[in-house]
C-alpha cells in the first residue's frame, strides 16, 4: 500500500509560480520606469538605474531573466509617453 506523502499533490497555483514572480518583476520594473519618466530622467539613465538596482537586488542569487528585459520595458514605457525621449511631462 503506497503512503500519501509518496505523491505529493501540488496545487495548480504553485506551479506556475515563477511565471508569476517574472510577470510580478515586470510589473515592479514598468511602475519603477514611469517614475523615473515623471521624474524627469532620460531614457539611458533609468535603464542604468533599473538595472542596477535589479542586480542589487540579486547580488547573492544567479542572473535573474527579467534583467534582460529592461531595455524593452524601459523603451515601451518612454515610447509610450510620446516623444520617447523622457523628461518632464508636458501640458
Amino acid at each position: 500500500m503506497p503512503f500519501a506523502w509518496y505523491h505529493p499533490d501540488v496545487p495548480n497555483e504553485y506551479r506556475c509560480a515563477p511565471q508569476k514572480a517574472t510577470a510580478m518583476y515586470e510589473a515592479e520594473l514598468r511602475e519603477r520606469a514611469r517614475l523615473l519618466l515623471r521624474l524627469g530622467y532620460s531614457k539611458e539613465d533609468a535603464k542604468l538605474r533599473l538595472r542596477g538596482n535589479v542586480l542589487w537586488d540579486f547580488e547573492l542569487h544567479a542572473k535573474p531573466t527579467h534583467l534582460d528585459r529592461v531595455s524593452a520595458i524601459v523603451d515601451s514605457v518612454y515610447t509610450a509617453r510620446g516623444a520617447g525621449l523622457g523628461g518632464p511631462p508636458s501640458l
